[in-house]
């Protein structure tokens, strides 16, 4: 159902060309084919086991401040699509698709801030970059286009949040080149999709970035204006 009154960013959907220096992304892509297997294989807990089952990353994967080194020469493209969401969440979530498995099924990201309880976001936008040189050719994201309320959802595919079905509404896809990225606001439903399937398997980053005044407090983020990690005190009025 539509909500006039929710702020647009969370409906938005932007394809930012440019977004990063392809070189940038093809380091960091090395370094995760570099630590990735070692790091995997860290994992000491059953919910990182069940993550890395659904394509993600364990801990060690992820507590990586390489990570950050993607915003640490801006575009103004992505400036200007990310707005005021200009304090990136840590750590970003780390991702190796190869199977149906870890293919996520129609959701709205609000959906899992709100299984994190008191540690998530009221409201945040999604930064996806893809790492492959090839990225057109290999599992993307699919939206609904439109303006929707929080819809109701429930675990899903061996992910812990996914709707019945896709709402109503025109279908959307972006071709991406190396070096673009997705932002995408909170509200907006979306899915993995799979252009090829001679080609199903997909490196990628997927950063949850929220304004200053929307941080969790005693969470670590990275301000990207300073190019530094900081954070939101409990004592610390935001307005």
């Amino acid at each position: 159902m539509p909500d006039a009154k929710v702020d647009p960013a969370r409906h938005a959907v932007a394809h930012v060309r440019g977004a990063f220096a392809p070189a940038r992304l093809r380091a960091l892509r090395s370094h995760l084919d570099r630590v990735c297997d070692e790091r995997q294989t860290q994992a000491a807990t059953t919910r990182e086991h069940t993550a890395i089952a659904r394509g993600e990353a364990s801990d060690a994967l992820r507590l990586d401040p390489t990570w950050m080194d993607a915003f640490r020469d801006p575009s103004r493209a992505l400036l200007d699509a990310i707005g005021h969401a200009t304090w990136v969440a840590f750590p970003p979530q780390v991702r190796r698709v190869s199977t149906a498995a870890h293919l996520v099924p129609w959701h709205q990201d609000v959906a899992y801030q709100r299984l994190l309880g008191a540690r998530g976001h009221d409201q945040h936008v999604t930064c996806f970059v893809p790492l492959d040189e090839d990225p057109a050719r290999r599992p993307t994201v699919e939206f609904v286009a439109g303006r929707f309320a929080e819809l109701p959802h429930g675990a899903a595919s061996g992910f812990g949040a996914g709707l019945d079905e896709a709402p109503a509404g025109p279908h959307a896809l972006f071709r991406l080149a190396l070096g673009d990225a997705l932002v995408f606001g909170d509200l907006v439903p979306h899915r993995s999709f799979v252009p090829d399937p001679s080609q199903p398997e997909r490196r990628s980053l997927e950063f949850r970035l929220v304004r200053p005044c929307d941080a969790v407090a005693d969470k670590d983020y990275f301000d990207i204006p300073s190019g530094a990690f900081t954070r939101r005190s409990a004592a610390m009025e935001v307005a």
